[in-house]
């Protein structure tokens, strides 16, 4: 919702710092840990400028597949924005932060609402469905709209029932983000159900 306005302002930024804590985008050696909210002021200001207005999804407006383009120019941008960033690591070294395909893709479903979160369960429910593309790119996104496109009503009566109960409107790219991670999830937690039966087995005298 906050991302809706226009104004660009550090609240903004200490949004978008929550909101990609809330989703583990702190953890580990990327960098954004040992930064304030301001690191991601740049970022802000590079969503909210007027190349990419229009790929902010609402009621109102979804994106198309011709919209692929400029969805990865605003991921390249995001991406040098952060690896222009630099922190020190556990040696003492200075390096860029990671800006990995997770977490630009967290940034640009979060603020826009125009593609999915390439994060772990997200791919493993690609794999799951049989999709042939399985990375952040042009070949994934298209190939995402053409199952958008097989399963409008699916997609169209999800986006009803959410608003009906939450009265919130998801975008068809969250709804087609919650779909895929939650096979995804499910797979992994039948794995590691199937992991520790084969572990207790093993245990056996």
């Amino acid at each position: 919702m906050a991302f809706g306005e226009s104004a660009k302002d550090d609240r903004l930024a200490l949004e978008l710092g929550f909101y990609l804590a809330s989703w583990g985008m702190y953890r580990g050696s990327g960098g954004l840990l040992q930064k304030n909210h301001l690191i991601h002021k740049g970022a802000v200001d590079v969503i909210l400028s007027a190349p990419y207005l229009k790929l902010r999804c609402n009621e109102f407006n979804e994106i198309k597949v011709n919209d692929v383009d400029s969805i990865l120019t605003l991921r390249d941008e995001l991406a040098r924005y952060y690896r222009s960033k630099n922190f020190y690591n556990g040696n003492g070294k200075s390096k860029p932060i990671s800006a990995t395909d997770t977490l630009v893709s967290k940034i640009i479903l979060g603020t826009l609402g125009c593609i999915p979160a390439y994060d772990r369960y997200f791919v493993n429910g690609l794999k799951v469905m049989g999709m042939k593309c399985k990375s952040f790119n042009k070949a994934s996104l298209t190939e995402l709209f053409q199952f958008i496109g097989s399963n409008k009503q699916d997609i169209d009566e999800a986006q009803q029932s959410i608003k009906k109960k939450f009265q919130c409107y998801y975008p068809v790219m969250k709804i087609v983000d919650m779909y895929f991670w939650q096979i995804g999830y499910q797979k992994a937690l039948e794995s590691n159900n199937n992991r520790r039966l084969t572990d207790n087995f093993a245990n056996i005298d």
